[in-house]
């Protein structure tokens, strides 16, 4: 049962299936497969680029910057897929006018047909997974995975405060 801990003595055994961790992370899993499966079908990319391209799709122009701060993944790994997605015709890159030292990235047309037919791929392939799921239930996972969410960002918080304190003046 998610949300009972087990105890760790000798009359009951640790059942690793009971860690939220767990579980998403093989929902996770599962659904990046889905994922990267469709995206080879559907757009011949792999599942960061399309990943990309769904972020740039959905926010509009972005930075490397701007991006690994939506997508929590590394900007090193952020900016080979930007390239990628440069060289096969389905980003730009554009200096930014307030910065120069920036480099924003957005669609082309062509990136921007490739997305909307991977959203809709993304659509039909979350419907399948909530299938049974009633309208408010789907709200209510949202709005819980949301809270979810700011509890592990305010833990990760905590933890990198206890490992580089700010000096105090």
């Amino acid at each position: 049962m998610i949300g009972h801990m087990p105890s760790l003595n000798a009359r009951t055994p640790f059942d690793v299936t009971g860690l939220l961790g767990y579980r998403m992370s093989r929902l996770s899993t599962a659904i990046g497969q889905a994922a990267d499966r469709d995206a080879a079908l559907v757009a011949g990319l792999s599942l960061p680029e399309y990943r990309v391209m769904a972020v740039l799709e959905s926010l509009g122009q972005q930075g490397v910057a701007g991006l690994q701060e939506t997508m929590l993944i590394d900007k090193a790994w952020i900016s080979r897929t930007l390239g990628k997605l440069v060289h096969k015709g389905l980003a730009v890159s554009a200096p930014d006018e307030n910065d120069a030292r920036r480099t924003l990235f957005s669609l082309t047309t062509k990136g921007r047909r490739a997305a909307h037919a991977l959203i809709e791929q993304a659509t039909e392939r979350q419907e399948l997974i909530l299938r049974g799921i009633n309208a408010h239930d789907r709200k209510y996972l949202i709005e819980l995975l949301s809270r979810i969410q700011e509890n592990v960002d305010a833990m990760n918080q905590q933890n990198m405060e206890r490992v580089d304190p700010t000096p105090e003046a």
